[in-house]
């Protein structure tokens, strides 16, 4: 088994801290991404915030997906090194059609 894999042995690579609205502490924020992983039609970032103490990781939707190919990364990988500005918004859930608090990307430096 490579070190990137989990196992039934230890907890390691299965509690993830994922990026929700709540985490954010203005209505936009700033965080430096170091790490890209896709896995079939699945994208998440590997986001800092506060020069590495707080890690998260950020699942993409279509939404955030297509906003930075149109905004000049050409590749996933290319999203490594980046800034990426994330904002607060309401979006609708197509499970229970009400809106909830999500996060849009907002900017790429």
């Amino acid at each position: 088994m490579s070190e990137k894999e989990t196992s039934t042995d230890s907890w390691d690579g299965l509690l993830i801290n994922y990026l929700k609205a709540e985490n954010l502490k203005e209505q936009e924020e700033a965080f430096a991404c170091v790490g890209v992983n896709v896995k079939e039609n699945d994208m998440n970032l590997d986001l800092e915030r506060n020069e590495g103490k707080e890690k998260f990781v950020y699942s993409l939707n279509t939404t955030n997906k297509v906003f930075l190919k149109n905004n000049g990364i050409s590749v996933p990988k290319d999203v490594i090194g980046k800034v990426i500005t994330l904002k607060k918004v309401l979006a609708m859930n197509p499970g229970t059609k009400k809106e909830v608090d999500s996060l849009r990307i907002s900017k790429v430096e």
